[in-house]
């Protein structure tokens, strides 16, 4: 019994001592590409190898929420919209957030249609405030499927982005400052 129990206790301090000094797990995907919109506005990514996902991050100077649109179609023509990924870091409740919203480019004043998706198809993988930064991470597919979303292609796409000095997304995206026609660019994924 008392060798049992002896035993017991080598292992459990070999298993504590091999606990405590293994290396945490990093977790966080190194970005691959980055592209500074605006010196206000970072953008980075990496596609995920063998797993048709795209890691978005978003480094932006405000205090509230921010995001990017990719456009399908000119500006102002007929049919033209924008798939709008965007989140931030509420600072009160300690907590990140994203939205998977589209918006009709027909005519692009923020309160005329930043509508949710049906489907949510990014996923929240952090979001924090560094000042002046608010940063945040997603995860979506590069193509999801979904008729709102635009698939994620290799090559130029254009890209619009947004910031918001509130974390306040309800009253129609109107607090924000969007860049759609003198600042969007040509990003190549």
């Amino acid at each position: 019994m008392k060798f049992t129990q002896t035993l017991g206790y080598m292992v459990a301090v070999i298993l504590l001592s091999y606990g405590c000094l293994a290396k945490p797990s990093n977790r966080e995907t190194v970005m691959e590409n980055e592209k500074e919109l605006d010196p206000a506005f970072i953008l980075r990514w990496t596609v995920i190898e063998g797993t048709g996902d795209i890691e978005i991050e978003i480094q932006a100077n405000c205090t509230g929420w921010t995001g990017i649109s990719l456009a399908e179609g000119r500006i102002g023509q007929p049919g033209s919209y924008g798939d709008v990924m965007m989140g931030g870091f509420n600072d009160e409740l300690q907590l990140g957030y994203s939205e998977d919203r589209h918006i009709a480019l027909e005519n692009p004043d923020p309160a005329n249609g930043h509508l949710f998706d049906d489907s949510n198809d990014i996923l929240l993988k952090s979001a924090r405030y560094e000042e002046p930064w608010t940063i945040i991470r997603i995860l979506r597919s590069l193509n999801t499927g979904d008729s709102q979303d635009i698939p994620i292609v290799p090559g130029p796409m254009t890209v619009s982005w947004t910031i918001s000095p509130t974390d306040d997304t309800s009253s129609g995206l109107g607090s924000a400052v969007f860049f759609f026609s003198s600042r969007r660019r040509h990003t190549r994924w």
